[in-house]
């Protein structure tokens, strides 16, 4: 699989709550930053954990766009949920054809304000 199609998986198969099936598409040895939160994750049993029990209903998880170049992918990520929209930068290098290292940029959409000094669009 490309890194595209390794990115784009690992995420519709998240939101499928296909835990093997993901699984699949991370190295054993995968790490995830997520610097929003300080958590490090290590080990692909570790990663899906992250995700098998994240608290349910989580909302539904869809693939905005996948850049892939060489051994490395980015993905915009949406999460509509009941009660708030959240967006994702995603990104991701492979590693024996699978994904290996992860850093994941999640933000609450609106959950901001701008600074005084600038004018909202």
């Amino acid at each position: 699989m490309t890194p595209e199609q390794l990115v784009r998986g690992l995420y519709e198969r998240y939101q499928a709550r296909n835990w093997s099936r993901a699984g699949e598409l991370l190295h054993r040895d995968a790490e995830l930053e997520m610097p929003a939160t300080a958590e490090h994750l290590a080990g692909r049993d570790q990663v899906i954990a992250l995700q098998r029990n994240y608290p349910e209903p989580w909302g539904d998880l869809g693939v905005l766009r996948v850049l892939a170049d060489g051994g490395s992918a980015a993905a915009e990520l949406q999460v509509i949920a009941s009660d708030a929209e959240f967006r994702c930068a995603a990104f991701w290098t492979v590693r024996d054809g699978l994904l290996h290292r992860g850093v994941e940029y999640w933000i609450t959409v609106g959950g901001e304000k701008p600074p005084p000094d600038r004018r909202a669009s």
